[in-house]
């Protein structure tokens, strides 16, 4: 029984524990995470919807654990969604084994750690309501 009563209590740790674990797109088998600078970006045809459109990948310079690598993602997006500027620091996940395989770890993130710290504030301040007003339930 006294697990029922702090079982919203251990939800809403794990949700804000969930908001600060990096997110990694891809597959990286030995990830080590780092902060690059955006220095470049290369362009790539695309067809979708029976047209051609331009989707760039940023070009970033970060520090590993051999030395300094300037590397392309791999990840196009169309021009339209894309917004890295030359000189904006983004948080990237590299291999170990494979330096210059690299993905962008803030990539739709956001609104992940903005929804489960949501959640996970949430819980915990409702919870914190009812037990001051009706005690121990």
């Amino acid at each position: 029984m006294q697990l029922l009563l702090w079982l919203p209590v251990l939800i809403a740790a794990c949700c804000i524990a969930a908001a600060f674990v990096p997110v990694r797109k891809g597959r990286i088998s030995h990830p080590a995470y780092t902060v690059g600078t955006v220095v470049g970006s290369r362009s790539q045809k695309v067809w979708r919807n029976r047209s051609e459109t331009d989707s760039l990948a940023p070009v970033i310079r970060y520090q590993t654990e051999n030395g300094e690598i300037t590397a392309a993602s791999r990840y196009y997006l169309p021009e339209w969604q894309y917004r890295r500027r030359i000189g904006d620091r983004v948080k990237i996940c590299y291999d170990r084994t494979q330096p210059d395989v690299f993905c962008l770890c803030d990539e739709g993130s956001a609104w992940r750690k903005t929804a489960l710290l949501t959640f996970g504030i949430g819980t915990l301040a409702a919870y914190g309501v009812l037990w001051g007003q009706y005690g121990n339930f």
